[in-house]
């Protein structure tokens, strides 16, 4: 968990169907598109996205789902900090 005032990047990814993408692939990927600073520390990968009525991502149940996910950390696998 981040610090007050901190907050760690976390992706949640759907896969497309047959695919298995692995964490440190999809992090090679965005790490050519994306600043360090904006590279998920965290990715857990689900089967889909909850959405309302109008077809707009539940923000708020992803958040939710955050806490205590067990997800794969970059840090964990790359040793930086």
């Amino acid at each position: 968990p981040a610090e007050v005032g901190e907050e760690d990047v976390m992706a949640f990814i759907v896969p497309r169907r047959g695919c298995r993408p692995q964490p440190d692939a999809v992090t090679r990927f965005l790490e050519d598109r994306l600043a360090r600073f904006a590279i998920p520390r965290y990715l857990e990968f689900v089967d889909e996205l909850p959405m309302t009525e109008n077809g707009k991502v539940k923000k708020y149940m992803l958040r939710e789902w955050g806490v205590g996910a067990k997800t794969w950390d970059r840090d964990r696998w790359t040793g930086s900090e």
